[in-house]
């Protein structure tokens, strides 16, 4: 192999010097049969999806395309430690086989283009040293594939209760194992045949399958020997072609199609909802059609991983809900509806609740905590379809917890959930110097939202306190809206209610619009996510920021200075409306780090994988059934495991169930629990008792 020019063989090579044209040449009638029976199951899937309503998903294509790649090529959310259910440790077990399985796969796609290249005269690249290079590809590529799909195979037959080893993942399983021994098998025939081969050196896979033909053979019998093993090898390609559709390949297409048709919106963004349409008898989803066709996608791409299950915080304490079956129950009703005629569709007895398809106890666990939807690799939106589903219990079967409904009420009637009078929600600044704002008022830089937990619970009243002092050392220019501010409805459109939220929505945005401030800033990451993302649908658009943002970028320009040291060992527990759901891990961990004598303790499950404390999606106002411990214990456990007596936290929900929690562990028993910004505030001098008043 010293002349590197010369690597090179013919592609329809054989024993006689080429295979036979009428063996090569009827690779296109079977290709075309292939590709025909493919399409056609594809096509197949595609009206199935169009039973679902209409859904505009391909703008800003760049974007798309790069989320697409990130996903397929990059495989971003399989090459990863794969979170499992506590007490396992993290896995990588899951990233290495379909690592190997899919760049396995594809190094034997890119080596079968660059042959029909030179085949179809389009280019010849088949030659030299890149003819090396796609040699070792090919070789390393198959054997990559073949480990995977052991691997594959060990984890489907030892984990029977986790995973399916139905017949679907049997075909597929097989025809790609076969693909890749039937390759294997020729190379080896070849080089045992062709003992010159100038490639040899570079084939270690097919020499080692070469020592098992004989040595000696007659002339015809190699080549029909060869014709043999190369035609069954074409039509086994074949037959995997044609049975994508019909086998879990179908994830090929149907994961690619649902990256690229990602909602570009927080996955916590909800449909709007037309409630002025006359003709609607119901709201939300009643049957599996009331869906888009998007929704139906997704429902198609779910390869049951299991990935949005094990990270669920309310399926880890035995709670009704797994996110991986109501994702299968809604294909699965998708493909009964499908089978019927299209008068039968939609009857009452394929309704989702009606018919015990999708129940109440599952539906109404969900935390929204969106771990399901970050840890999915194929973009499955399963806190979206949720949410719908419990709109249709909310605004049409009037199905809602008890303690919730009152929630709702109260924030109508008090403007806050607790029911408390609306006179009482500035009392938390008495004492205090702080501005308010009103339509008369010059701009302000910073409008500090404070909310109803900061206004009415004792706890978060002592954060809106901190904020304001460090908000003053800072000399920011700010203001509040004091008696004036209301509830901005996130718990009422958490619970379903989103006929109540948009009045409530509507009320704010138009109170807010005629006020004069360039940003808004709130400690609360459920009133950060409504302010910013929910109140564009009702004409509010505003650049909102989280305390720990604002707070993180005084200190990078110089003007919030943290003298001060504080002697704790912490931990932070990233909040889900502001981690997951916002993309904001850094700032609260830039404040912290910028504390003198501050140690910083990181929970195994933080940012992306952090887990929930259970209060989002409503549940601060009802308690959901079932499970064999409130969500918040398993939290309270990954706290105690890092050895930080003290929980920092940036959520007022959080540390509302933290501080009602961590005396149920015996292992918290001391946790100290506090904000971000009474962190930060230990850091600055102590003020003397303010003789000033509020400021009207």
């Amino acid at each position: 192999m010293s002349d590197v020019s010369a690597l090179t063989r013919t592609v329809h090579w054989s024993p006689s010097g080429e295979l036979a044209a009428a063996l090569h040449q009827t690779t296109y009638l079977w290709l075309a049969v292939a590709l025909g029976v493919m399409g056609w199951g594809i096509w197949r899937r595609i009206k199935i999806w169009k039973m679902g309503k209409p859904e505009a998903v391909f703008d800003r294509p760049l974007e798309r395309i790069v989320r697409l790649l990130k996903g397929t090529a990059g495989q971003a959310k399989v090459l990863r430690a794969r979170r499992m259910r506590d007490p396992k440790p993290r896995s990588y077990f899951a990233a290495w086989m379909h690592g190997l399985i899919f760049y396995g796969f594809m190094a034997l796609v890119f080596a079968t283009t660059i042959v029909a290249l030179k085949e179809y005269g389009i280019i010849d690249l088949y030659s030299g040293t890149f003819y090396g290079f796609v040699v070792i590809v090919s070789e390393v590529g198959g054997l990559a594939l073949t480990v995977g799909l052991a691997m594959g195979v060990s984890r489907r037959t030892t984990r029977k209760d986790e995973f399916k080893h139905a017949l679907d993942y049997s075909v597929l399983y097989a025809l790609l194992f076969l693909l890749c021994v039937q390759g294997f098998v020729i190379e080896g025939f070849r080089l045992a045949v062709d003992t010159n081969a100038v490639d040899a050196q570079l084939s270690f896979v097919g020499r080692f399958f070469a020592q098992f033909f004989p040595a000696e053979m007659s002339r015809e019998a190699t080549n029909n020997t060869y014709a043999g093993l190369w035609y069954f090898h074409m039509l086994t390609t074949m037959a995997f072609i044609a049975t994508i559709p019909y086998t879990r390949a179908m994830h090929i297409v149907t994961a690619s199609l649902n990256l690229y048709t990602q909602r570009l919106e927080p996955n916590v963004v909800l449909p709007k909802i037309d409630f002025e349409n006359p003709e609607s008898e119901f709201f939300g989803p009643r049957s599996i059609t009331d869906f888009t066709w998007k929704d139906m996608l997704s429902f198609d791409s779910c390869t049951e991983c299991r990935r949005c299950t094990d990270i669920c915080p309310a399926n880890a304490v035995g709670k009704a809900l797994d996110p991986r079956q109501v994702m299968l129950k809604l294909r699965d009703s998708m493909l009964v509806e499908a089978q019927l005629p299209a008068d039968k569709r939609n009857s009452e007895e394929n309704y989702l609740y009606e018919s015990g398809q999708i129940t109440n106890e599952e539906i109404w666990a969900c935390t929204n905590c969106g771990g399901c939807v970050n840890e999915c690799p194929v973009g499955i939106d399963q806190l979206r379809s949720i949410m719908q589903l419990r709109r249709y219990q909310t605004l049409t079967l009037g199905e809602v917890p008890p303690t919730a409904g009152k929630a709702i009420e109260n924030i109508k009637q008090h403007k806050n959930p607790w029911g408390v009078s609306h006179a009482d929600r500035f009392k938390w600044a008495e004492g205090l110097d702080v501005p308010v704002i009103s339509g008369d008022t010059p701009e302000v830089e910073y409008l500090y939202y404070v909310g109803c937990a900061g206004s009415y619970d004792s706890g978060n009243q002592k954060v809106a306190r901190s904020v304001v002092k460090i908000l003053k050392s800072c000399g920011v220019n700010f203001a509040v809206l004091g008696k004036a501010e209301q509830c901005n409805g996130e718990p009422v459109k958490r619970l379903g209610d989103e006929y109540s939220f948009s009045e409530i929505a509507r009320s704010n945005v138009e109170q807010l619009n005629a006020l004069k401030f360039k940003k808004i800033v709130t400690h609360c990451p459920h009133c950060f996510n409504t302010i910013k993302n929910d109140f564009k649908e009702y004409g509010g658009h505003y650049e909102v920021m989280h305390h720990s943002q604002l707070l993180a970028a005084l200190h990078r320009d110089g003007r919030l200075k943290m003298p001060g040291e504080v002697r704790k060992d912490v931990t932070f527990h990233d909040p889900c409306f502001l981690g997951r759901h916002n993309g904001e891990y850094e700032a609260p961990r830039q404040l912290l780090e910028g504390i003198a004598g501050l140690r910083l303790h990181e929970m195994e499950y933080s940012k992306q994988q952090s887990s929930c404390c259970g209060m989002g999606g409503g549940n601060m106002w009802y308690e959901s059934k079932g499970g064999d411990k409130p969500v918040v214990m398993q939290r309270l456990e990954h706290i105690a495991a890092t050895g930080a007596k003290t929980l920092v936290t940036g959520c007022s929900f959080c540390m509302i169930n933290f501080k009602g929690a961590f005396k149920n562990l015996e292992a918290t028993q001391d946790l100290e629990v506090m904000d971000l910004a009474e962190a930060v505030a230990l850091t600055l001098p102590a003020e003397p008792s303010s003789q000033g008043q509020i400021s009207g």
